[in-house]
């Protein structure tokens, strides 16, 4: 686990999460395969305040209602509570169109404030990352009261008593097992047919037992009236579980206990379709001799469920067992996966010893006192030569791993975090088939010269590596970030999916700018780009400073204020005209050229998004940086997909009378492959601004300018004064563009190399009601250009992000 502290909480991350910031009172951690976020968990602290703006009767119910807005569109899944730092954090989890899965928590910790948590992953990896934002949000510690002991429900040792799941005492005992094998589905005074089979299976992705149970209303319940069931599922309801910790001689079982559909373990979940969303399930599940028993109440309705379930023919070899408990009473060769959590280090000996067919062993310590007796890798793990992923993190006591790891020539996947190892053997750096190693977080201070040919993935972050070896060079991904790095080899500038700070690259990189078309820069007057060097916007800028009582900052401000471009949506733009400014809609198309698409997944043509056109004569008054003539338009393939957007920005110097009409373009919605179809088409108006940074973390960005993060009226009346006499700069050019961890230009130089200051905000557009834009919650999208490119006039080489709060 990492621990991340500011000065006023502390929370634990997983060691997955490899990209973990702090900004004032937030902390945001990514976890990153190569350039793709797979999860993404942002927690910080708030004023409670936020939610009077939704209704609600209560805080409880404010703070739902803000989640159905929190990222755009989605549907709820369910509601429960956690506790948390010893209070109880209420939990809403939701999914939305698009398959992402996301996990919103608060927790008050004051009458005025409380900490949020916001989480998201796809729903198809949902399994194996919801445990690890309970792990995380459950670590959470403030420091405005004395710490206090974690609740029960809160613990995560999963061999003591209050974490271990209950098999004694099950309220049915068998004695509820109906008669000639009989099974029902009762809620108050409604009989429920259950279908003929419920389904139970072990999930192959989390080892969890996944159990289903469907059925359906009897035909007299009138949906438009019930406040059961729903008007829109066909009368058709079903409860879904997963199960861990369940294993007994090959029977699941077990106890579990929901309130208000909330367990405070990550040993199960429910899910329910086709109820009233207002009814919940607080209820005792018991799994007994093939069985599942539900004894409860759906809000005022008493619930009774038995169903039988087939568990003949369950695939154990699948299952992720979790104790030695479990194991007690399991044959020996179906245990294929074992993940412990603080166990006794001087049981692991004789635990594993027997477990001859494992192929994913995780021993993960979060309790320190544990931990400190984990200082050898137990020598039985030699025998396990079906092993594929091995994994042992928090081992802080642990300071070397044994030659003979070298000898599991089955080994994929190998996790070490948290331990005092300096060095890895070689034998490990030259297995077969290792395709991925998670080193982070350890105290290497070298890497083998000679790495695995099958070598995919390598994690180094936060060691002390001063260099690492030639051939990391042909890795496709590399984390080396938080490493006092003097020296790297010739070519890993060029790994597809680099992890490391934009700083070192430049300094330890050839990580100079190539061009677009690969044959160097050329130069151009850098003066274009600043409002100080254009007499009338230096004028407006010295006078809004004098205005706003801001003089001290006079020479930051003019140092970095830009000579931008404001673009205003107007009224809708009927196509009447050819090659004037539009956004949304339909281009008006060089002479000859197609709309332009691209080749899907599904060897489908489709047509990429049409954001904007600008012409390029009507805004040369205003600028001297864009070419004096001709057309620009801004396309984008996937405006879901930060990581793919798929940006194309081309430019027509020609004949405007000889552009394609919009009007005449035979292209339909359902041809856009981004799911807005095609927006809506507006005019716009034009007009030039001074544009200063965005004061947000200007101590890290803009020393000169730090002080003004905390003058929010002077500030917000500088800006103000611009608008007012120019155009209001809804979409801009050359503009800042506010991001919370770095910049347009920072993200640019990051992705296709060169320094930030040489790239330029080619594009910004916010989200608009007018053409319809909504870039996720209200964010925007900007297209970002090498200003020797920009020069060259070459559009093939726009880098493209999208930021939303």
């Amino acid at each position: 686990m990492q621990s991340t502290i500011t000065d006023k909480c502390s929370l634990s991350f997983p060691s997955i999460y490899e990209h973990i910031l702090t900004f004032g009172q937030s902390i945001t951690a990514e976890h990153r395969e190569g350039d793709k976020c797979l999860s993404y968990v942002s927690i910080s602290m708030e004023e409670l305040s936020f939610y009077d703006y939704y209704e609600g009767n209560d805080l409880t119910a404010r703070f739902r209602e803000s989640c159905l807005e929190e990222r755009g569109t989605v549907e709820v899944i369910a509601d429960r509570t956690l506790p948390v730092a010893g209070r109880k954090s209420d939990i809403r989890t939701a999914q939305s169109p698009e398959g992402i899965f996301y996990y919103f928590g608060l927790v008050p910790v004051s009458d005025e404030y409380g900490y949020i948590i916001t989480a998201d992953c796809t729903v198809a990896s949902r399994e194996f990352y919801e445990p690890l934002f309970e792990q995380i949000w459950q670590s959470l510690q403030y420091f405005d009261e004395p710490a206090r002991t974690p609740a029960k429900g809160a613990a995560t040792d999963i061999t003591s008593p209050e974490y271990r799941v209950n098999t004694d005492n099950a309220e049915n005992d068998g004695e509820n097992i109906p008669a000639e094998g009989g099974e029902y589905w009762l809620i108050g005074p409604h009989t429920f047919t259950l279908n003929a089979e419920s389904r139970a299976y072990i999930s192959e992705g989390g080892g969890e037992l996944y159990v289903r149970i469907e059925g359906q209303a009897p035909d007299y319940m009138d949906p438009q009236e019930s406040d059961i069931i729903n008007s829109y599922s066909g009368k058709r309801v079903y409860l879904e579980f997963y199960f861990r910790g369940i294993y007994q001689s090959g029977i699941p079982t077990g106890k579990f206990h929901f309130e208000q559909e909330r367990n405070n373990t990550t040993l199960t979940y429910v899910w329910k379709g086709g109820f009233q969303y207002s009814q919940e399930l607080t209820a005792d599940v018991v799994l007994e001799n093939g069985w599942l028993f539900i004894i409860g109440h759906f809000n005022k309705y008493p619930v009774k469920v038995a169903a039988s379930l087939r568990i003949d023919n369950l695939s154990w070899e699948h299952y992720r067992f979790l104790s030695p408990e479990e194991l007690r009473t399991a044959d020996p060769g179906i245990v294929h996966r074992l993940s412990l959590t603080d166990p006794d280090p001087g049981i692991l000996e004789a635990l594993i010893h027997p477990l001859t067919r494992l192929q994913v062993l995780s021993i993960d310590f979060r309790d320190n006192k544990q931990a400190a007796g984990f200082k050898e890798v137990p020598r039985t793990i030699r025998r396990l030569t079906e092993l594929k992923d091995l994994s042992l993190t928090g081992v802080i006591a642990l300071d070397r791993l044994p030659d003979w790891l070298g000898d599991l020539k089955k080994l994929e996947t190998i996790r070490l975090a948290d331990s005092r190892v300096e060095s890895i053997p070689p034998a490990i750096w030259q297995l077969p088939v290792l395709k991925k190693l998670y080193l982070g977080n350890n105290q290497l201070q070298s890497v083998h010269p000679t790495l695995a040919e099958s070598l995919e993935t390598l994690v180094l972050e936060n060691n002390r590596l001063i260099s690492v070896p030639e051939q990391v060079a042909r890795l496709r991904y590399l984390n080396i970030e938080n490493n006092p790095l003097q020296h790297l080899p010739a070519g890993v500038e060029n790994i597809p999916q680099l992890n490391l700070e934009l700083a070192k690259k430049m300094s330890l990189l050839d990580y100079s700018y190539k061009g677009a078309d690969g044959r160097g820069t050329i130069p151009y007057d850098d003066s274009r780009f600043y409002a100080r060097y254009d007499p009338a916007l230096l004028q407006l800028l010295e006078d809004g400073i004098r205005a706003a009582g801001l003089d001290r900052f006079r020479d930051g401000l003019a140092r970095y204020t830009r000579r931008s471009i404001a673009l205003e949506t107007t009224v809708e733009d009927t196509y009447t005209e050819k090659g004037n400014h539009r956004f949304g809609g339909l281009p008006d198309l060089p002479p000859g050229l197609s709309y332009p698409s691209f080749i899907d997944a599904y060897a489908q043509e489709r047509g990429l998004q049409f954001i904007a056109q600008i012409n390029c004569a009507a805004i040369a008054p205003l600028q001297d940086y864009l070419p004096r003539t001709g057309m620009l338009y801004f396309f984008v393939r996937d405006l879901q997909d930060q990581e793919e957007m798929g940006p194309e920005v081309l430019y027509y110097d020609g004949d405007i009378s000889q552009l394609q009409s919009a009007k005449d373009l035979d292209i339909e919605p359902a041809f856009i492959y981004d799911d807005q179809g095609i927006y809506r088409p507006f005019r716009v108006k034009a007009g030039k601004y001074p544009d200063i940074p965005v004061m947000y973390n200007t101590r890290m960005r803009y020393p000169a300018l730090a002080d003004m993060e905390d003058m929010y009226e002077e500030t917000e009346k500088l800006k103000n004064g611009f608008k007012a006499s120019s155009v209001n700069p809804m979409h801009s050019m050359n503009s800042h563009v506010f991001k919370q961890h770095d910049t347009p230009e920072m993200e640019a130089a990051n992705a296709k190399k060169g320094k930030p200051e040489e790239w330029m905000v080619l594009l910004r557009v916010g989200s608009d009601n007018n053409p319809g834009f909504q870039f996720w919650d209200a964010g925007e999208i900007y297209f970002v250009i090498h200003k020797s490119d920009l020069e060259k006039k070459d559009f093939s080489n726009v880098y493209c992000g999208l930021e939303s709060s």
